[in-house]
């Protein structure tokens, strides 16, 4: 009787296991995207529903803060909002959060509406002309940008400091940012890099980046740089294709994929 039982129990505990692989490559498929092989040798096109790809699973709970409406030609789209994840762990604690904003183009609703929910924001953008340093209350701006090095003075004339730098102008070199946030049209590929390196991601608990992978050469590079970040430890909850580039390499190269995307993830050292 004890042994049926036992085979019972097995046979149960394979057909979970075999349902869960079942639902994964189910999963896989309706996303489309390429097979799970980190070292597989995958052509660019191959590559390019990686970047679309999420964990559906990681964050219960997340919110999306800013945003406004961008009218287009062709096209009406809700741009410039980021998500946040509010699971316990790596949610930002009201009125003890400290969020880092790289890039924001004179658009504050984002930071904003992070300042509402109680959090000190640091907004960086040397492209920004018209600017007071005390925004409103818990908004400070700065006209810097974010390199990976330092330099007073770059060929647009901006000054430009790294992340880790402005830790130490602002006396947060052991300070924990909740939410980092980095849109600069482009640049953000050699600053990751240079995060990464230097390990200056330890301390983020959540970052946000619009990415852009532009050229087809350029795509396996920063498909390598992104899964460095995730085998650091970051997950990524939330993955928005920017509507107006879904179909930027159809008519030349004959295969659908954006060229921009809005990406997230939180450190998964904060999880409870």
């Amino acid at each position: 009787m004890i042994d049926r039982w036992r085979q019972g129990v097995l046979v149960s505990i394979i057909c979970l296991v075999l349902l869960g692989f079942l639902q994964q490559e189910q999963i896989l498929s309706a996303l489309h995207l390429p097979p799970l092989t980190p070292n597989g040798n995958l052509t660019w096109k191959e590559m390019l529903p990686f970047f679309s790809r999420r964990d559906i699973l990681a964050c219960k709970t997340y919110y999306e803060f800013g945003g406004v409406i961008n009218r287009l030609p062709t096209l009406t789209f809700l741009d410039g909002q980021k998500s946040v994840c509010l699971d316990q762990g790596v949610a930002p604690i009201p009125d003890q959060c400290v969020v880092y904003s790289f890039g924001n183009n004179g658009e504050w609703s984002f930071d904003e509406q992070i300042e509402s929910y109680g959090c000190d924001v640091y907004v960086f953008d040397p492209s920004v002309w018209y600017w007071k340093h005390h925004h409103s209350k818990k908004v400070l701006f700065y006209r810097i940008g974010i390199g990976e090095k330092d330099d007073e003075r770059n060929e647009r004339g901006w000054k430009i400091m790294s992340l880790t730098s402005l830790r130490q102008m602002l006396n947060h070199t052991n300070t924990i940012i909740d939410y980092l946030k980095m849109d600069i049209e482009g640049g953000e590929w050699p600053v990751l890099s240079r995060w990464l390196d230097d390990g200056d991601l330890l301390n983020v608990k959540q970052l946000a980046m619009e990415i852009h992978l532009e050229h087809p050469e350029s795509i396996p590079g920063k498909y390598k740089l992104l899964q460095r970040l995730e085998a650091s430890g970051f997950t990524r909850f939330f993955a928005r294709e920017n509507p107006y580039t879904t179909n930027s390499y159809l008519d030349k190269y004959n295969v659908s994929g954006p060229s921009c995307l809005e990406l997230a993830w939180y450190n998964t050292k904060f999880v409870s």
